[in-house]
């Protein structure tokens, strides 16, 4: 602010102009509109943000279903595996469709 007196001693008017800023002021509204984009923009994350946390949990839920139905169908392969493999089955099946018998003590022949 910058003081200025105008007339004699006796009347004097005193007139007080103000300067210009050193830095340029921003409008009001301005800075009211910057103010709401940005709280917009934050609400639209939070909203995105929480979108994105529930389509992340249905999947996992997804894929813990589906390991849940794998690990049991892998339990039943080794259960079949495990009928497979068996020695009564492979001697019924050699003996009943392939028509092997044991061996006879002279037809063995031992390698040294």
């Amino acid at each position: 602010m910058r003081r200025i007196l105008i007339g004699n001693s006796i009347g004097m008017i005193t007139e007080i102009r103000r300067e210009a800023p050193v830095f340029p002021t921003v409008p009001r509204r301005r800075g009211i509109v910057g103010l709401a984009v940005l709280v917009l923009a934050v609400a639209l994350f939070s909203v995105w943000l929480s979108g994105k946390y529930y389509r992340v949990g249905y999947a996992v839920s997804v894929a813990l279903e589906e390991k849940q139905a794998l690990q049991k169908e892998q339990a039943l392969l080794k259960t079949e595996i495990m009928t497979l493999r068996s020695p009564a089955r492979i001697e019924a099946i050699a003996r009943g469709q392939l028509g092997m018998v044991d061996p006879k003590t002279e037809r063995i022949i031992r390698v040294k």
